[in-house]
């Protein structure tokens, strides 16, 4: 879903409204693929903790996840690197082809490279607040872990924007 399929959505709107959507597109396109990215970490996290356990015919939802909880042949910690993995990687396509339109494939992998050292740097940054702020001070838990995921959204974005993904032209400028 490339920017054309957004600006056909918009031009349903009311002109304010489909003006105001076409001055935050990017950020529009971005939030919409990291919504799909949080999709696909849970999935894979999850997916893979019902994998590995044996779960009767007709169990519930819900007692099947208690099962995965208590039995499953993978720990939570290994299924959440897996699916951060395959997260990422999600992302970094999404927000390359999507998102920033880097059609090229010359430096993909120094892009993927910055690009999950920028995620691994916001990573670093929400485990900080969450440990200043819930272990050291003691404030809401939910609070701080969507404050964080906000803070976190807004890192990852302007990493991708202003160093990743940013125009060729205006690097070899800066270099």
């Amino acid at each position: 879903m490339n920017k054309e399929f957004f600006r056909k959505i918009y031009r349903l709107l009311p002109k304010p409204l489909c003006e105001l959507c076409l001055k935050a597109e990017n950020a529009i396109i971005y939030i919409f693929y990291g919504a799909l990215t949080t999709a696909v970490n849970f999935i894979a996290h999850f997916g893979l903790r019902f994998a590995f356990t044996d779960i009767p015919e007709g169990t519930s939802l819900f007692d099947a996840l208690a099962l995965a909880e208590e039995h499953s042949r993978i720990s939570s910690t290994a299924a959440a690197a897996i699916a951060w993995i395959l997260a990422v990687l999600f992302a970094f396509f999404t927000n390359k082809y999507f998102v920033f339109e880097k059609k090229q494939s010359s430096g993909m992998l120094r892009e993927l490279f910055d690009f999950t050292a920028g995620r691994l740097f916001s990573f670093g940054c929400e485990q900080v607040m969450m440990y200043a702020f819930v272990e050291k001070m003691h404030l809401n838990e939910l609070f701080i872990k969507v404050l964080a995921s906000i803070v976190v959204l807004i890192l990852n974005y302007f990493i991708s924007k202003l160093i990743v993904f940013r125009d060729k032209k205006n690097k070899d400028e800066k270099n």
